[in-house]
């Protein structure tokens, strides 16, 4: 399977498929680019960045009422940095750090009334 290496696209989920490896593909390429979801009400609920068909930049998700549900970013599939998760009525529910190995450095977690219930520093040496 060759790489797509044209300019970045976004593309619809229901375009893509993955191959014998699970990297994501369009039209037989390995994808590039963005791939998009709607819901049954057209309200975007997934944006995700790929790069030669493994998730690698941005991802974010909603809900159908476009509330946050989830926000991050990948490197070359491995979560990295901070990402984010939100309750249905739109309140923080966990934040968690990711050093650049994909390791979970720190952790925070919130209930639904917003009350902080977890915050927890992982240290890791080298």
């Amino acid at each position: 399977m060759t790489p797509v290496t044209e300019q970045a696209m976004r593309i619809n989920g229901d375009q893509v498929h993955l191959d014998e490896y699970g990297r994501t593909c369009y039209e037989d390429a390995l994808l590039t680019g963005e791939v998009e979801k709607h819901a049954d009400n057209g309200q975007l609920v997934m944006l995700f960045s790929y790069a030669d068909g493994v998730e690698h930049g941005p991802q974010r998700a909603w809900r159908p009422d476009g509330t946050k549900r989830i926000e991050g970013v990948t490197r070359m599939g491995a979560a990295v940095g901070e990402w984010r998760y939100w309750h249905a009525n739109g309140h923080l529910s966990e934040m968690v750090v990711l050093d650049e190995h994909g390791r979970v450095t720190k952790r925070m977690r919130w209930n639904a009334a917003g009350e902080l219930t977890l915050d927890k520093a992982t240290r890791r040496s080298g």
